[in-house]
């Protein structure tokens, strides 16, 4: 039996090493992800009151009454039911001058037009803070 000097020594610690490096980056992100969500972060948030106004303001108006009103769809597919299917995103507003950057106030649904052309459903994927509460989209389709 033959042994070189360090080399399964050498090989294990560096095993070793790589899981330990692994395991504090899982860690790392895990403890990220917890903080974002745990801070309201837009991506994991669920604003129930928000979700029902836009339902109660946009159930059932034409389409391309809601497009007209709110601005244009990003991404459109119809579906084989010939339900249409939209992305839509609010208008990014400019900031104040300074270190702010882009104004991040952002309200972004998935509605689904039936044959009609109605909606039957408008869906929050993303809901930032808004100018004066936690729910942009709550700020748009709240009745003035």
């Amino acid at each position: 039996m033959r042994h070189h000097r360090g080399s399964s020594t050498t090989r294990g610690a560096s095993r070793v090493s790589t899981l330990n490096r692994t395991l504090a980056s899982a860690l790392s992100a895990t403890a990220g992800l917890a903080l974002l969500a745990a801070s309201g972060c837009s991506v994991f948030k669920s604003n129930e009151e928000a979700q029902a106004i836009i339902t109660r303001q946009v159930g059932g108006m034409p389409a391309g009454d809601f497009f007209d009103r709110y601005g244009p769809w990003r991404t459109r597919s119809e579906l084989l039911s010939g339900a249409i299917d939209y992305t839509w995103e609010s208008a990014v507003g400019s900031a104040p001058p300074g270190p702010y950057g882009l104004d991040e106030r952002v309200c972004k649904l998935r509605i689904l037009a039936d044959k009609a052309g109605r909606i039957a459903s408008a869906v929050i994927l993303q809901d930032n803070l808004g100018r004066s509460s936690t729910s942009r989209c709550a700020e748009l389709f709240k009745i003035a």
